[in-house]
């Protein structure tokens, strides 16, 4: 019932997301530390500001998970990724990001993600044919801006540069005022510092040091996975009577997502920190969708949907009564 309400073409069911978001918020009462990872916070050059609101922290994480949601599900329509209108990425997105946040914890993470999305967005109005130098700037100074948020955003340069080749080919000014975009609001912030400080900021990197997961943790990053296949599966089966325009969004975002997962899964496993692998969300929130409009899965995906949707809840009651520590 969920899953057909939020399918179809009714933008009410937006009223929905913050209920759904109360389920979370109510869940995470019983007590819930980070799911994963050796970092408590993420590693931004703005966090210290977020501990002069403590009382805040909750309410920030309602409110940008639902911007988030509905910036990302106005991304999939407005670019066509479907012939019709759904608010399903909404509800996925709020499900898929419930595994990488924890609701007490002051974090910048998905003010970074909103960023990225409005980033797509840009990337996805550049069209093959036409002069694309203002979107290339444009894109990257919106990745550019998640570096305020997440510094190991950093990283993803090279691969924004490389879904930028597949658009476009070999443009070597549209590369170049991509990169000047990206790198534009970090020379902003230590341009400011030199300012006012006279100095060279010191901005936390991470600190490199294997990281074994828990049974835990190891559960999450199994059910990650697996979503991972349901996807492409979702993909493969859309592509089959898919557009041209289709074909080449879905190669950006799919490059994007295998390229996303091996460093996502490095900066895990080697710094202990979680924040790139989080950015798989974005792509999963879109292949899912096909996965559960496929008819050769249909219910497959639908059960696979509710195992997360259900497990995404109590694993805040099940960390807690196993007297997990997860930091």
């Amino acid at each position: 019932m969920v899953i057909r309400l939020f399918l179809d073409n009714r933008v009410w069911v937006l009223l929905l997301l913050p209920l759904v978001l109360s389920l979370y918020l109510i869940s995470f009462l019983f007590g819930f530390d980070d799911i994963y990872g050796l970092n408590k916070t993420t590693l931004s050059i703005v966090e210290p500001f977020l501990y002069q609101l403590p009382s805040a922290h909750i309410l920030a994480h309602f409110l940008m998970l639902l911007i988030n949601a509905l910036a990302l599900n106005w991304v999939f329509n407005s670019y066509e990724f479907l012939e019709k209108n759904t608010y399903i990425i909404s509800l996925l997105y709020v499900i898929f990001t419930s595994f990488f946040h924890n609701w007490g914890d002051p974090s910048w993470l998905f003010v970074a993600h909103l960023c990225g999305i409005f980033g797509f967005g840009v990337l996805f109005s550049i069209k093959p044919q036409q002069n694309a130098k203002k979107q290339a700037f444009n894109a990257g100074f919106l990745f550019g801006l998640s570096l305020f948020f997440e510094t190991s955003f950093v990283l993803l340069l090279p691969i924004f540069l490389i879904l930028l080749l597949i658009l476009r080919g070999v443009q070597i000014r549209e590369l170049l005022l991509l990169t000047i975009g990206y790198l534009l609001p970090l020379g902003f912030y230590v341009s400011l510092y030199f300012i006012t400080s006279g100095a060279l900021p010191n901005l936390p990197l991470p600190v490199s040091s294997f990281y074994r997961p828990n049974w835990f943790e190891t559960t999450c990053l199994v059910i990650i996975v697996a979503l991972f296949g349901f996807c492409l599966l979702g993909l493969r089966a859309r592509l089959g009577k898919a557009s041209l325009r289709l074909k080449k969004q879905t190669q950006i975002l799919t490059v994007f997502m295998f390229l996303c997962a091996l460093l996502g899964f490095a900066t895990l496993f080697f710094w202990g920190h979680p924040a790139l692998l989080s950015l798989l969300v974005l792509p999963f929130s879109f292949y899912f969708a096909y996965a559960l409009l496929s008819s050769s899965l249909g219910i497959s995906s639908y059960l696979f949907f509710y195992i997360i949707f259900t497990f995404s809840i109590l694993k805040f009651a099940v960390a807690y009564y196993s007297n997990l520590d997860f930091y």
